[in-house]
């Protein structure tokens, strides 16, 4: 026998390239986890803030982790809205192929930015108690309400928190 024989034989399975592969489905799980935990949590945020005023705020600190988050979602979700609209490779963020693409970018950004401010102004609106809302459905309101400072409330002491909220928005108008 030769010594070459003994040589361990090569093996070109293409490990490197299923690894990248397994590595590329994983990302995408987790993307999808995450996905789904940020999903969870925003609901308990948006309620949990319903209970807050204008005047308790949130802290600096905290309007900025929201901010953040939004801003890099918005990224992501446009990114990949624009590469399956189009079906080109991906656009790093900045990177424009074309003018046209880079407007096309800005044009879903700023879509987007509108509809959210509308559905932010809407619900403000929505939850407001002026003098002219009527105190009946401010107490179902209050009934209805799994906004945080209502839990373990009786019926009796959301309608006397309704009614407090009701005459101090009366107070409040004549002023």
């Amino acid at each position: 026998m030769r010594k070459d024989d003994f040589k361990k034989p090569r093996t070109d399975e293409g490990l490197a390239d299923l690894a990248q592969r397994a590595e590329q489905d994983h990302e995408v799980q987790m993307a999808r986890a995450d996905l789904y935990k940020i999903a969870k949590y925003a609901i308990k945020l948006h309620d949990m803030i319903k209970g807050v005023s204008e005047e308790e705020g949130l802290m600096g600190w905290q309007q900025s982790k929201i901010t953040k988050a939004s801003d890099y979602l918005s990224s992501v979700y446009h990114n990949l809205d624009y590469k399956m609209k189009f079906g080109e490779e991906e656009v790093i963020e900045g990177e424009y192929k074309s003018d046209k693409q880079r407007k096309a970018v800005h044009a879903a950004k700023d879509k987007k930015k509108n509809e959210s401010l509308k559905d932010r102004l809407s619900s403000k609106l929505d939850e407001k108690i002026t003098a002219k809302t009527d105190m009946g459905d401010v107490v179902k309101d209050f009934y209805k309400s799994d906004a945080p400072q209502f839990k373990g409330k009786s019926k009796k002491k959301r309608r006397q928190m309704a009614v407090a909220a009701k005459l101090g928005a009366e107070d409040k108008a004549k002023k």
